[in-house]
């Protein structure tokens, strides 16, 4: 028997990450961290980074809802700042109904797309 697709409104958010090379080593650190923390983050069902070609890394993240993509920006401040001490973003796509917080940063940052309702 299948299981029915969802119809929920989880966040779900890819993201993109060039990495200089003799950085990777902390980066990969500092995403390990940040999964560690995520685990035990009620509200954060899925954070996985995965590496790909030399200095390319991607992460996956998925939230129970609006709520929870704010409190995992909030308790993770720290760590998400020094990703980008490391990291240029190339993109991020995020899909569900985010709040207005993320709405905002959205508005000025490059290379980010929003789809905010689901079908």
């Amino acid at each position: 028997m299948m299981t029915p697709i969802s119809r929920n409104t989880t966040i779900v958010s890819h993201a993109r990450f060039a990495v200089r090379e003799e950085s990777c080593a902390d980066f990969e650190r500092v995403a390990t961290a940040l999964v560690a923390r995520a685990e035990q983050e009620p509200g954060t069902l899925t954070y996985r980074f995965f590496r790909g070609a030399p200095g390319n890394y991607a992460a996956i993240e998925e939230y129970a809802d609006a709520e929870a993509v704010d409190a995992h920006q909030a308790a993770n401040q720290d760590l998400l700042a020094r990703v980008f001490e490391y990291a240029e973003q190339s993109w991020i796509t995020v899909h569900g109904p985010v709040g207005a917080e993320i709405q905002e940063w959205a508005r000025g940052a490059e290379g980010v797309t929003l789809f905010l309702d689901p079908l």
